[in-house]
């Protein structure tokens, strides 16, 4: 296989398909973006609150806006506080997409399906034990309202046809 067709074959995977780790934000589903989407945008600052907000009145139902910010703000608060490190994350418009980025999103989605203890054991990952229920807790409530706006998260890190996945990549930020 030349260098080419090579490039070509990765470059046709399909966005939201699970059984493999996504490298950038062309990979996500439309609810993946909007967690990551979200996520850059309450931590780059107070002036992208106003966004976010609106955002949220856009992607979920009107009764249902506010709470979902409450819950992921009460989430990221949580995640600042208890980080077991400094979280590694992309600038909002950037494509490419970390492993803490990665981590999160694969934490909605586990919540979305049901694996708490898979959540929590990924949550571990990011903050100490000691914030570790309050984060879950919180990000659980935001996948409930994403799960009833109809923004469904593919779960990719359960294992298809008994193989397990390949961790996901460690990537640069800029």
């Amino acid at each position: 296989m030349s260098m080419r067709e090579f490039a070509g074959a990765e470059s046709r995977v399909e966005p939201g398909s699970s059984g493999h780790w996504p490298t950038s934000i062309q990979e996500l589903s439309e609810g993946e973006h909007l967690v990551l989407w979200a996520f850059r945008r309450w931590v780059s600052g107070r002036e992208h609150l106003p966004m976010l907000a609106r955002e949220f009145d856009r992607q979920f139902r009107q009764s249902e806006a506010r709470p979902a910010l409450i819950a992921l703000d009460a989430a990221l608060v949580g995640l600042t506080r208890h980080a077991r490190r400094t979280i590694a994350y992309h600038q909002p418009c950037c494509a490419c997409l970390g492993a803490d980025e990665v981590c999160l999103i694969s934490i909605v989605a586990a919540l979305q399906n049901g694996a708490t203890a898979a959540a929590r054991a990924m949550a571990q990952w990011l903050v100490r034990s000691d914030g570790v229920e309050g984060f879950t807790t919180a990000l659980n409530d935001f996948a409930d309202y994403l799960n009833s706006s109809g923004h469904d998260l593919p779960y990719r890190t359960r294992p298809q046809n008994g193989s397990r996945l390949a961790r996901p990549a460690a990537m640069l930020v800029h």
